[in-house]
């Protein structure tokens, strides 16, 4: 099988983002035999630059795998020329695939939807199945969150958003709340398939005293109890309620934000004037090194806007902290909360509340041994039930074969 993957945030497991497109396309190389190209940003979004000739021949050459590393208009924030950003890569995308061999499906991965509609003008093209990736309600959530006041804009891309859901062959999303938003839409649910984010479980081993060496690296002691927030810093994240709990944390807790992002200046301002010594806001790391980070701490934070479109969430680091796992603290009601309680892996503090943060912290930090064994197996239980990338992954792959015995 021939196999095009299209997503703008995509990046192999070397540099810090999104890596779920990347795992899915070698596992399908690999595993599946089939010809995978990953078509993903030079930009990277994330930290605002190129992506490097070095960082691209770090990534190990797989066979059946190609990464089509396409060019998009640099932007430093959230204005119009993020929106030039979007567009640049759509056009590319569109224009390299035209003059490729034809592909036996087309996947295009939202957000944005301008990558997703010059995926399915290229599935048309081509006379291939069409699958819609739908990682972000667009545009929903940014309505919602107060990021697109154009009501044209909206209403364009409103329209885009139906036209899509119409016209594609398959959904693919990443929650139910996903699954039930588009089929309220009129959209037959047996059209939408959920493939959740995961972890390549065979990706990370513990490593003797890398926990110890990296608490030196923060400059914290080894009875210091640590939270962690691994992951972007922007206006969804609400990262701003988590700083603050630095106000009500004793000398021996601290909280780590490792990660980049538009907010994130501003958050090392907040912290710089209140005071707050008890929160470290360190930079990105690679995907490939974020597991040895997380297990040097003693709980996740899960951190979302107290918005009802994140109430169907199913952030990365969900199935980051179960991996590894940490009891999880949470600030996000829904889905996210429904299963860390059902999983008996973590609590839920409220939303946008920094006293609930520390207050739950304060409770981790009286959970028995026994306790904290029990959740490492409950979140590796979930892992195993719904969060394994190579199962995920198969899942994904049989739908492709499926879709493409109906087209043939």
């Amino acid at each position: 099988m021939r196999i095009w993957l299209a997503n703008h945030y995509a990046v192999p497991p070397n540099i810090a983002g999104i890596t779920r497109h990347y795992e899915l396309a070698k596992e399908w190389a690999e595993v599946e035999e089939a010809e995978v190209t990953l078509f993903l940003s030079k930009f990277v979004h994330p930290r605002r630059t190129f992506v490097t000739q070095e960082e691209k021949d770090v990534v190990k050459g797989i066979k059946g795998l190609k990464l089509k590393w396409l060019w998009s208009f640099p932007h430093r924030s959230n204005d119009f020329k993020r929106i030039i950003n979007m567009g640049s890569f759509a056009l590319m995308l569109l224009l390299t695939g035209i003059f490729k061999r034809k592909p036996d499906v087309l996947i295009a991965s939202s957000p944005h939807l301008f990558t997703a509609f010059s995926g399915w003008m290229l599935a048309k093209l081509k006379r291939c199945p069409f699958i819609l990736e739908v990682r972000d309600l667009w545009p929903d959530s940014l309505i919602k969150m107060g990021g697109l006041n154009n009501k044209r804009i909206a209403r364009l891309l409103t329209w885009m958003e139906s036209f899509l859901y119409h016209h594609a062959d398959q959904i693919i999303v990443l929650t139910e709340h996903q699954r039930q938003f588009i089929a309220d839409k009129g959209i037959n649910k047996d059209k939408i398939d959920l493939i959740p984010n995961g972890i390549v479980v065979s990706s990370w081993t513990k490593k003797k005293n890398r926990r110890q060496e990296i608490r030196q690296e923060w400059g914290v002691a080894e009875d210091d109890f640590v939270a962690i927030y691994t992951g972007a810093h922007g206006p969804a994240n609400a990262l701003e309620y988590v700083v603050r709990a630095g106000e009500f944390l004793n000398e021996k807790m601290k909280i780590v934000l490792i990660g980049d992002g538009p907010e994130k200046e501003r958050l090392i301002k907040l912290k710089e004037e209140q005071g707050l010594e008890q929160i470290l806001l360190l930079p990105p790391v690679p995907k490939s090194d974020i597991f040895d980070y997380t297990q040097a701490a003693d709980c996740g934070i899960i951190s979302l806007a107290d918005n009802e479109v994140f109430r169907g969430a199913r952030p990365n680091k969900l199935f980051d902290y179960t991996f590894i796992g940490l009891p999880i603290i949470s600030t996000v009601d829904g889905e996210v909360r429904e299963i860390i309680e059902k999983n008996e892996v973590g609590i839920f503090a409220g939303a946008e509340n920094p006293e609930g943060i520390a207050s739950s912290m304060e409770k981790v930090m009286t959970y028995r041994p026994e306790q904290l064994e029990q959740i490492k197996v409950n979140g590796r239980s979930y892992i195993d039930r719904e969060g394994d990338r190579k199962k995920l992954a198969h899942r994904f792959f049989e739908i492709m074969q499926k879709l493409q015995k109906n087209k043939a």
